[in-house]
């Protein structure tokens, strides 16, 4: 009777390790920088303004490549369709992605619009100047984009986009933007998959943000802005970047609900209540 336990457990134990969706990655880094002139720089010195890119990429899930992961990611880390100067079409492989990447990173660079206000405005082109990424200067501009798998639940796979950027001032800015997919169904996942009353779910999103009151800037939160999300532990868990629902010095702030609670609450659709199993 005890073998046959034991097996059944090491059984159990195996099938729950298989579950996990296994995903092959290849990184890839890569940075362009440029020199920028300003019309209040007295010594026509310049300063650098350095943008970055590091992503581990899946090329496989679950043995598979798959064109739905790729054309979700593609689209909501490098804004492929609003930009079809480096994006002219979806890549298909990892080195046509890799020179996509390339000539995203070198345009968006030139074509940002602190670069458009504060330079080229006041010098045309000519106020700009190719360097290189590991020159020195004193003052820097910057922007990351950083992508890589966060974890999974179940079928579900949660990538996540670290980003920040820097234009001068105080501080940077930075933010974390979660992005799910579900194996098994090969398809990504939105909030409205899982939550059958958005509108329901951002009226009692406040009660369960635990910081103090004045802290707490839910007036101006819209149904469409409660869409970052990831699942960890049985519970849904909210994000939203800094100044979104209060000050900076709050950083990313992370609101959870477990989905029990959610599904006492009638807001899980019938996908979101098999993520309780």
């Amino acid at each position: 009777m005890k073998t046959k336990i034991v097996i059944a457990f090491f059984m159990l134990v195996a099938f729950s390790a298989s579950a996990a969706p296994k995903i092959v990655t290849k990184h890839f880094d890569f940075a362009d920088s440029i020199r920028i002139f300003e019309k209040d720089d007295p010594q026509a010195q310049g300063y650098k303004f350095n943008k970055m890119v590091s992503i581990d990429w899946p090329v496989t899930i679950n043995g598979k490549s798959s064109t739905a992961l790729n054309d979700f990611l593609v689209e909501e880390v490098f804004y492929a369709s609003y930009n079809p100067g480096s994006f002219p079409t979806t890549p298909r492989n990892f080195d046509a992605l890799c020179q996509c990447v390339r000539s995203w990173v070198s345009g968006n660079l030139r074509t940002n619009t602190m670069v458009q206000e504060y330079t080229i405005k006041e010098y045309g082109t000519s106020g700009l100047q190719d360097i290189d990424s590991d020159e020195d200067y004193m003052s820097c501009w910057f922007e990351t984009t950083d992508l890589k798998v966060s974890h999974t639940v179940g079928n579900l796979v949660f990538f996540v986009e670290n980003g920040s950027c820097y234009y001068g001032g105080a501080h940077d800015v930075f933010a974390a933007t979660f992005l799910a997919f579900d194996a098994a169904l090969d398809k990504p996942i939105r909030l409205a998959d899982i939550i059958s009353n958005p509108r329901k779910l951002r009226q009692i999103l406040p009660k369960y943000d635990h910081r103090d009151e004045d802290c707490k800037w839910w007036d101006n939160i819209e149904v469409t802005d409660i869409d970052n999300f990831f699942i960890k532990d049985g519970k849904m868990v909210f994000v939203f970047q800094p100044y979104a629902i209060g000050p900076f010095s709050d950083g990313i702030v992370e609101v959870p609900i477990s989905l029990k609670t959610l599904r006492a609450k009638k807001l899980l659709t019938p996908y979101g209540k098999k993520l309780l199993k």
